[in-house]
Parts: structure tokens; sequence; C-alpha cells
């Protein structure tokens, strides 16, 4: 999504409780990019603004309680959660980062006492990483307030039968990115015009009509 075309509704929220948080686009969004959609642009965008928001507050509170970066964290998480030591490469691949990558934030993990690294009893060559008692003490802190507050937020916005919807419309998201991430992007898509204005006037729903 172009930057700029886009930006939080001034919209009232139905439920009367300020503003509508929904990112919307312009009425003349589908005329500037003909081959796109208004409402598929919108649903992409407010996915990724909820989790922006979602993983935001997890990020802020291991900052403020342990100084910790969100790396940082899901290192500990992730070795934790093995019950054992793994090789460096494979934290990599279940974090989705480099292996270059990975090398100074364990540096970092390393001096702060909160992981160590052991040789490889099979190879020489590799050194396997483990979290010591103080790293296995801030996940055990930090893991319970995280699911705490995910299911205060989600209770609070979601019926049970509406989580479980949600979780089978994030399942079709989610095949549709992964078939997305085997085809090559569509560099032929036009952009027409001048730029859309930034909102919408109330009840105005871009790509319906």
């Amino acid at each position: 999504m172009p930057a700029g075309r886009s930006k939080p509704s001034t919209q009232r929220s139905r439920a009367g409780r300020g503003p509508d948080p929904l990112v919307r686009v312009g009425p003349d969004f589908e005329s500037e990019f003909p081959d796109a959609s208004g409402l598929a642009t919108e649903c992409f965008a407010n996915l990724c603004r909820t989790g922006d928001l979602l993983i935001e507050l997890h990020d802020r509170q291991t900052r403020a309680d342990y100084q910790l970066s969100r790396s940082a964290r899901e290192v500990l998480a992730v070795v934790e959660g093995a019950g054992e030591s793994l090789e460096p490469t494979v934290i990599a691949q279940r974090l989705l980062i480099t292996t270059a990558s990975m090398t100074p934030l364990l540096d970092t993990l390393e001096k702060r006492g909160l992981v160590r690294r052991l040789p490889h009893p099979n190879d020489r060559r590799k050194r396997l990483v483990d979290i010591t008692p103080a790293a296995r003490q801030i996940v055990d802190e930090f893991l319970p307030s995280f699911h705490a507050r995910e299911r205060a937020i989600v209770t609070k916005a979601l019926t049970v039968a509406e989580q479980r919807a949600l979780l089978a419309l994030l399942a079709k998201v989610q095949r549709a990115a992964n078939d997305a991430s085997h085809s090559p992007p569509d560099r032929g898509a036009r952009r027409i015009g001048s730029p859309t204005p930034l909102s919408v006037g109330p009840g105005e729903h871009p790509g319906e009509g």
C-alpha cells in the first residue's frame, strides 16, 4: 500500500466509544489504482495494523521490565520452549532471521548472562545455545503476563464464537499469503491520475457499490 494513502478513519464507531480506529482508503482509490480493490487494501492494512498494535504491547513490556528487544525475547522463548540446547541456525530459522543477524544477538545475550554457548557433542565445529537460570526466570515471568493480557484483550473484543470465526478467516488469509510467496508480484499494475484523498466521509466504503 502506498505510503500516505490511508489513515485511521475519524468516523464514530457503532458502539459510540470514540473514533473508528480502522485504516481507510480514499473514495477514489480504485480510480487511481484500477488493478486494486479498496476493500481488500483496507483489510490488508488493518490486518497489519492490528498485528503491530498487539505485538507492540508485548515489546513495550519486555523493553521496560527487562531491557530486551523483541528478537532477544524470542531467542529466550524459543530455546526455553524447546526444552533443550539448540544450534544458532535452528534458532535463526524459527525466528525467520539470518544466521548473521543471530550472532551479535547471541553475543549480547551472553554478555548479559542470559544464554551460554556449549560445545556440540557430535561436531566440534558447531556450538549449541542454552539459556541460563536467570533467563529462565525472566521467561517464567513474562510468558504468563503475556498470555493473561492476550486473554483480556481478545475476550473483551470477541465472543468465543467470534474468536473461532476469526481463526478460520485468518487461516484462509495465511494460506493465501503462503501461496503468494511462491508467485511473482504484479509489476504491471497501474496507477492513474493524482493521489487519492487521505480519508473518506461517513458511510463510504471504497470498492462497494
